[in-house]
């Protein structure tokens, strides 16, 4: 069996989402076309619980798309 699986596309990341990508929205189409291709699409869903080191929230005096050193590397603080 084949299968198309489209991670993390999430309107947040389209302009005047709370994560805008300057262009996220032009990859909805293409997804789209691919879809029709595959006889299962498995759409994935990313998420963090509460506290998550990746908000900024988990980092006091930091604010929203600072980076910070992480034990793998820069972290950019999500809102």
């Amino acid at each position: 069996m084949t299968a198309l699986l489209v991670v993390d596309v999430q309107n947040d990341f389209c302009p005047g989402g709370r994560l805008a990508v300057t262009g996220g929205d032009e990859i909805i189409p293409l997804v789209t076309a691919l879809g029709l291709r595959f006889e299962t699409v498995v759409l994935t869903q990313d998420w963090h619980p509460a506290g998550h080191s990746s908000f900024a929230s988990h980092h006091p005096g930091r604010r929203h798309f600072e980076s910070v050193a992480m034990a793998y590397g820069e972290q950019v603080l999500w809102p």
